[in-house]
C-alpha cells in the first residue's frame, strides 16, 4: 500500500527482503512474543530520516535509483534483544556487513547528508527487527537454544514511512527499486 503525501513523518531508507527471506524471518518472528511484526513490515533499515517533504522524496528517488544494485547474500549472525536482554525494546536478527552493503550505506549517508538531512551517529549494524516490546512488558522465555539466523537476500531498496493510522501494516513504501 503506497503512503500518501501526509504520511512523511517517520521516513527511512531500507532494503526489502526477497520472498524466501521474508518467509524465513517471519517464521523466526513467530517464535517470539506476540509483539512480532507482520511479514510485510520486515526490512533492513539503511538510514532513518524522520520527517520529509515532497521535494525530499523526489530528490531521494532520483539519487537512490543508481544505488539499486545487487547485494550478496548476508550471513545471519544472531538473534539479539536490544538495547539489553534484561529490558528489551526489540528483538532483531543481526547480519554480516559485507563490503557492498557497507558501500551502499556510505553512499546513502552521503546522499542524505548532502540533502541536509540528519545521519545516524552510531555505527551501522545490519539487522531486521522481528518484534517490538512495550515498555514494562514482561519478557517471556525465548526459545532455547536460540534459533539460527538464516542467510538473507534483499530484493528492493526503497523509501518507507509509517503507515497511516488504522492500516494493517506498520510501514508503507513511498517508492522502491528492484536490486539489479
Amino acid at each position: 500500500m503506497p503512503a500518501t503525501a501526509s504520511d512523511r513523518s517517520r521516513c527511512f531508507i531500507a532494503l526489502g527482503p526477497d520472498d524466501d527471506t521474508r518467509a524465513r524471518l517471519a517464521a523466526l518472528g513467530a517464535s517470539l512474543p506476540p509483539a512480532r511484526l507482520l511479514p510485510a513490515d520486515l526490512h533492513l533499515t539503511i538510514a532513518f530520516l524522520g520527517s520529509l517533504t515532497a521535494d525530499h522524496e523526489t530528490r531521494l528517488r532520483a539519487a537512490l535509483a543508481p544505488l539499486a544494485r545487487a547485494l550478496p547474500v548476508l550471513d545471519g549472525e544472531s538473534l539479539e534483544l536490544w538495547p539489553q536482554p534484561a529490558r528489551p525494546r526489540v528483538a532483531v536478527a543481526s547480519f554480516s556487513l559485507p563490503a557492498p552493503l557497507r558501500r551502499l550505506v556510505e553512499d546513502t549517508q552521503g546522499i542524505v547528508r548532502g540533502m541536509g538531512l540528519p545521519v545516524e551517529g552510531r555505527p551501522f549494524r545490519p539487522h531486521v527487527t522481528l518484534a517490538r516490546f512495550k515498555a514494562g512488558q514482561s519478557m517471556p522465555d525465548l526459545p532455547r537454544p536460540m534459533p539460527a539466523i538464516p542467510p538473507a537476500r534483499f530484493g528492493t531498496l526503497g523509501l518507507y514511512a509509517s503507515a497511516p493510522a488504522g492500516s494493517e501494516w506498520r510501514y508503507a513504501a513511498l517508492f522502491r527499486f528492484d536490486l539489479a
